[in-house]
């Protein structure tokens, strides 16, 4: 009878936890500005992602290291969708249409070059990237690069071969990148990172490219809002969207199906000296 009551009691704790599917998403992002003075001639960001034409590329991304190659392409699409939540009017060019256009102009063994060069150092060539802007048209290119990517679960309360409750976590690092291409400067720079974590009896982990897709609108978020960073802790099953809270420019709340709150509490944009700007120059 007691082994039959423990039975009945796991049965139980497993179909209950079959309906209980919980999502937390905690997300943190720093930016700033590098090239104030050239946000400043073109009247800010938003003026230069909505241009017609285009005068903005996305980079299909890099991704340094074995355990990382191939999610390049990864950061390109989550800054594609970013900019569809963030930016719903933006006239910037996906990874693949970039390189088609580059192709069409001649220079996608340029284009190689220059993202092989930036996933060995981290840089993009002042040289290429100004003869790639010239022959597209472009003026700016946005870069991500995915630092690093991590998936782990761990199973709880297993009693008589049955799984009670699964947890899986999916975190990733990333760095999004403005770049100016007729002067080969890095506009602005945002670095991030972001954990889904999901809990039930039959758990799937959070994407990557939800998790990535998630950092990516932050972080363009806090570009075209003048933020230098955001942080965001979020609990629910519901849809993820950041909004602007009423009356306060420096606050923003992820918006979900039920009343948990979470506050991305964020500050006025960080602006760094420019070379050549201190006293005496």
């Amino acid at each position: 009878m007691r082994t039959i009551a423990i039975m009945l009691l796991a049965a139980g704790a497993f179909a209950g936890g079959c309906a209980d599917v919980k999502l937390q998403v905690g997300l943190h992002t720093r930016s700033a500005v590098y090239a104030n003075s050239l946000l400043e001639q073109e009247k800010g960001a938003m003026a230069i992602l909505t241009a017609n034409p285009p005068r903005v590329g996305t980079l299909q991304g890099v991704s340094p290291g074995a355990p990382l190659r191939g999610l390049g392409a990864f950061a390109s699409d989550a800054i594609r969708v970013g900019l569809h939540r963030e930016c719903p009017r933006s006239t910037v060019l996906t990874g693949p249409a970039t390189v088609g256009l580059a192709a069409r102009v001649g220079k996608s063994r340029e284009l190689a070059k220059l993202l092989e060069d930036a996933n060995n150092s981290g840089i993009l060539a002042a040289e290429d990237l100004a003869a790639l802007g010239k022959a597209t048209g472009l003026d700016y290119f946005f870069l991500g690069t995915v630092a690093s990517h991590g998936t782990t679960n761990a199973v709880r309360l297993n009693p008589l071969g049955l799984t009670m409750v699964r947890s899986d976590w999916t975190t990733m690092n990333m760095i999004l990148q403005l770049w100016h291409a007729p002067s080969g400067r890095i506009v602005w720079q945002s670095v991030g990172d972001s954990t889904g974590y999901t809990e039930s009896v039959v758990s799937n982990p959070v994407s990557v490219h939800a998790v990535m897709s998630d950092l990516a609108a932050a972080m363009l978020s806090d570009l075209i809002q003048g933020r230098s960073r955001t942080t965001v802790t979020r609990v629910g099953d519901g849809p993820v969207r950041l909004e602007a809270e009423p009356g306060d420019p420096n606050t923003h709340r992820w918006e979900e199906r039920d009343d948990e709150d979470a506050y991305a509490p964020a500050d006025r944009p960080e602006i760094e000296p420019e070379p050549g700007s201190g006293p005496g120059r």
